[in-house]
Protein backbone atom coordinates (compact mmCIF):
# COMPACT_ATOMS: atom_id res chain seq x y z
CA UNK A 1 0.00 0.00 0.00
CA UNK A 2 1.12 3.60 -0.70
CA UNK A 3 4.22 2.46 -2.58
CA UNK A 4 3.69 4.87 -5.46
CA UNK A 5 3.85 8.05 -3.40
CA UNK A 6 6.07 7.61 -0.40
CA UNK A 7 9.37 6.37 0.90
CA UNK A 8 8.07 4.67 4.03
CA UNK A 9 4.80 3.26 5.29
CA UNK A 10 4.39 1.36 8.51
CA UNK A 11 0.90 0.01 9.01
CA UNK A 12 -0.31 -1.42 12.27
CA UNK A 13 -3.65 -2.27 13.80
CA UNK A 14 -3.99 -0.92 17.30
CA UNK A 15 -7.37 -2.67 17.57
CA UNK A 16 -9.72 -4.46 15.15
CA UNK A 17 -11.39 -1.13 14.43
CA UNK A 18 -8.40 1.18 14.07
CA UNK A 19 -5.37 1.46 11.84
CA UNK A 20 -2.22 3.56 12.05
CA UNK A 21 0.27 4.46 9.30
CA UNK A 22 3.42 6.53 9.13
CA UNK A 23 4.21 7.92 5.70
CA UNK A 24 7.03 10.04 4.37
CA UNK A 25 6.28 11.58 0.98
CA UNK A 26 9.49 12.26 -0.95
CA UNK A 27 10.14 15.56 -2.73
CA UNK A 28 10.22 13.76 -6.10
CA UNK A 29 6.68 12.39 -5.59
CA UNK A 30 4.31 13.24 -8.45
CA UNK A 31 1.95 14.74 -5.86
CA UNK A 32 4.22 17.79 -5.63
CA UNK A 33 4.33 18.50 -9.38
CA UNK A 34 3.14 22.10 -9.74
CA UNK A 35 1.84 22.27 -6.17
CA UNK A 36 3.46 24.83 -5.68
CA UNK A 37 6.68 25.76 -7.54
CA UNK A 38 9.28 26.95 -5.04
CA UNK A 39 7.04 26.10 -2.06
CA UNK A 40 5.86 22.48 -2.46
CA UNK A 41 3.03 21.23 -0.25
CA UNK A 42 1.15 17.97 -0.37
CA UNK A 43 -2.31 18.52 -1.88
CA UNK A 44 -5.21 17.79 0.46
CA UNK A 45 -6.54 15.24 -2.02
CA UNK A 46 -3.33 13.23 -1.50
CA UNK A 47 -3.95 13.00 2.25
CA UNK A 48 -7.58 12.01 1.63
CA UNK A 49 -6.47 9.35 -0.88
CA UNK A 50 -4.17 7.85 1.75
CA UNK A 51 -6.99 7.84 4.32
CA UNK A 52 -9.41 6.16 1.88
CA UNK A 53 -6.84 3.47 1.10
CA UNK A 54 -6.38 2.87 4.83
CA UNK A 55 -10.17 2.50 5.29
CA UNK A 56 -10.31 -0.01 2.45
CA UNK A 57 -7.35 -1.88 3.97
CA UNK A 58 -9.07 -2.01 7.38
CA UNK A 59 -12.26 -3.37 5.81
CA UNK A 60 -10.33 -5.95 3.75
CA UNK A 61 -8.78 -7.24 6.98
CA UNK A 62 -12.36 -7.93 8.13
CA UNK A 63 -13.14 -9.62 4.78
CA UNK A 64 -15.66 -6.92 3.88
CA UNK A 65 -16.09 -4.94 0.69
CA UNK A 66 -17.12 -1.31 0.97
CA UNK A 67 -18.01 1.63 -1.16
CA UNK A 68 -16.91 5.06 0.03
CA UNK A 69 -20.15 6.99 0.21
CA UNK A 70 -18.76 10.31 1.41
CA UNK A 71 -16.14 12.33 3.19
CA UNK A 72 -17.25 15.05 5.58
CA UNK A 73 -16.11 17.49 8.25
CA UNK A 74 -12.65 17.68 6.66
CA UNK A 75 -10.43 20.33 8.24
CA UNK A 76 -6.92 21.15 7.06
CA UNK A 77 -4.91 22.76 9.85
CA UNK A 78 -1.37 22.87 8.46
CA UNK A 79 0.49 21.98 5.26
CA UNK A 80 2.40 18.76 4.71
CA UNK A 81 5.77 19.46 3.10
CA UNK A 82 8.21 17.15 1.30
CA UNK A 83 9.84 14.59 3.61
CA UNK A 84 7.50 15.40 6.51
CA UNK A 85 6.61 12.35 8.58
CA UNK A 86 2.83 12.06 8.23
CA UNK A 87 1.12 9.93 10.90
CA UNK A 88 -2.43 8.91 10.05
CA UNK A 89 -4.87 7.15 12.34
CA UNK A 90 -8.30 5.92 11.27
CA UNK A 91 -10.84 4.39 13.63
CA UNK A 92 -14.20 2.81 12.85
CA UNK A 93 -17.42 4.09 14.38
CA UNK A 94 -20.36 1.74 13.83
CA UNK A 95 -22.62 3.46 16.36
CA UNK A 96 -24.73 5.32 13.80
CA UNK A 97 -26.94 4.28 10.90
CA UNK A 98 -23.97 4.55 8.51
CA UNK A 99 -20.53 3.15 9.29
CA UNK A 100 -17.84 5.78 9.40
CA UNK A 101 -14.14 6.13 9.98
CA UNK A 102 -12.83 9.08 11.94
CA UNK A 103 -9.37 10.12 10.83
CA UNK A 104 -6.56 12.30 12.03
CA UNK A 105 -3.34 13.12 10.18
CA UNK A 106 -0.48 14.56 12.22
CA UNK A 107 2.85 16.21 11.36
CA UNK A 108 5.36 17.01 14.12
CA UNK A 109 2.74 16.05 16.75
CA UNK A 110 0.35 18.68 15.40
CA UNK A 111 -2.90 18.05 13.56
CA UNK A 112 -2.57 18.49 9.80
CA UNK A 113 -6.03 17.18 8.82
CA UNK A 114 -9.12 15.60 10.40
CA UNK A 115 -12.42 14.33 9.06
CA UNK A 116 -14.83 11.45 8.60
CA UNK A 117 -15.05 8.86 5.82
CA UNK A 118 -18.52 7.33 5.36
CA UNK A 119 -18.66 3.74 4.11
CA UNK A 120 -21.39 1.56 2.74
CA UNK A 121 -20.79 -2.16 3.07
CA UNK A 122 -21.39 -4.23 -0.06
CA UNK A 123 -23.24 -7.47 0.73
CA UNK A 124 -21.34 -10.65 -0.09
CA UNK A 125 -22.63 -12.64 -3.01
Amino acid sequence: MFEHWHDLAILSHSSPDSLFAEIRVALDSPWFNGHFPGEPILPGVAVLTMVVEMVRHAEQKKNRKVRISGIKRVRFKQPVKPNDQLSIEVSCDDSGPVSSYLFKAMVRNEIACTGVVLVERIPAG
